[in-house]
Formats: C-alpha cells, structure tokens, sequence
C-alpha cells in the first residue's frame, strides 16, 4: 500500500452541513476502496487563486491515507462525477524520504487536533469551577 494525499475544494454555498455529507461520501468512497484513512485536516474556507466554476472561494479539505495504486483511479472517478466538488489533486508519497514527510505530517496533525480539543475542554473546566466557587461563596455569605 502507497501514501496518498487527496486535497478537494467545495464549493462555498453548501452549508456546513452539506459540507460535511460531501466529506464524509469521499471517506465512504475510500473506505469501499479498502482504503486506510489516517488523518483528515479541514483547512476551513479559502480563497482561490483564481476562479473555477464561477467561484472565487471554496471549502479546502485534505485526507491522508493508505490505499494500492489500481484504487486511486475509482476515487478520481468519484471526485470528478461530484458537482459540489469544484477542484481536487491527488499526491503520491513514493520515495523513503517522501514517506517520512508524510508521517511528519500526520504526527502534527495529530497533534494538532490534540491541542484544539484540550483547548476546548479548559475553558468548560473553568468555567465549573467558577460555577462551584460563586455557589460556595453563595453559602458562606449565607
């Protein structure tokens, strides 16, 4: 099994729940494929630079995973039968050295992810423990 790196633009007036059915078809395509997906990273929206299909900006994602070389031309087939999917490219990592850039990539993107959750998950701790304090202060004060 080879790496592989599939970047694919949205188009940008799908909500974000279209969207994410848009993404989540591909990962069903490369999980039909017996594809193994390792990472996914959602750049966000961007802008192009320069307009295809009528668009100017366009919601980037791009999934890393392992697959044999005879999938990959099933999963192209299935991006370009999209209409929502405005543009996307597909990398072979092939050399040692591109294959350790690739598991680089993956390890921060991991990491990435890591940071954001625990990110999210502090302020809520914080914000109980305030909660707990502005009760017991409540009953003191009582």
């Amino acid at each position: 099994m080879n790496c592989y790196e599939t970047l694919f633009v949205v188009k940008p007036t799908l909500t974000e729940q279209e969207i994410a059915s848009q993404v989540a078809k591909i990962k069903e395509v490369l999980a039909k494929e017996n594809a193994e997906l390792i990472a996914t990273d959602d750049m966000g929206m961007r802008k192009l630079a320069y307009t295809v299909a009528k668009q100017n900006r366009g919601y980037y994602t791009v999934l890393y995973y392992k697959a044999d070389g005879s999938k990959i031309a099933e999963i192209e087939r299935n991006l370009k039968i999209n209409e929502d999917i405005i543009k996307f490219l597909t990398v072979k990592y092939s050399s040692k050295k591109e294959v350790a850039q690739f598991e680089k990539m993956i390890a921060s993107i991991d990491k990435s992810k890591n940071e954001k959750t625990s990110k999210e998950a502090a302020p809520k701790k914080e914000a109980v423990v305030e909660e707990v304090a502005a009760e017991v202060t409540q009953e003191v004060t009582e």
